[in-house]
């Protein structure tokens, strides 16, 4: 079978179809992954910068020093929030490019099995033609083994 032959299977059509669908949606996957990154560092790093403004506010301004904590640890917390969500990002977004390398995956695997499917029925079909055909040949050899004898039989003068 030619390959396509294969692309009229309406399996093989939803298969490909997902497997194009499931290539796109990794590709966005792994290009957000990229831009993330980038984009959340430099706001890691902004968050940095305002961490060391408030650490420095607060040794240089003692008489102001419990407000200025305050901001200090607020910043802190949001540093962290902002990392903590990073890590939380990736993670999610490599679980979801796994997930969908699995599918890329799975889906191939059943491409090829429909494949074998579609190859047995076609051996299948090749078997039955070739018995039809030997019960055809026997049958004819048949009636033309009894000509030959009954015409042989009609020439011996035996019939």
């Amino acid at each position: 079978m030619s390959d396509a032959e294969y692309l009229k299977d309406k399996k093989i059509q939803k298969i490909d179809s997902d497997v194009e669908r499931f290539k796109a949606e990794l590709q966005k996957a792994e290009s957000e992954l990229a831009g993330i990154e980038a984009r959340i560092d430099g706001e890691i790093e902004r968050h940095r910068q305002i961490l060391k403004s408030k650490e420095e506010a607060f040794d240089a301004i003692r008489e102001k020093y419990k407000a200025a904590e305050r901001e200090y640890m607020d910043a802190k917390r949001e540093f962290s929030r902002v990392r903590d969500s990073k890590q939380k990002q990736i993670g999610d977004l490599n679980k979801r490019a796994d997930a969908l390398r699995r599918r890329v995956a799975d889906a191939g695997k059943a491409r090829e099995r429909r494949i074998r499917e579609i190859e047995r029925a076609k051996e299948k079909e090749v078997e039955k033609a070739k018995r039809q055909k030997a019960k055809e040949m026997d049958r004819l050899k048949e009636e033309e083994v009894s000509k030959v004898e009954e015409d042989k039989r009609k020439e011996l003068g035996l019939s």
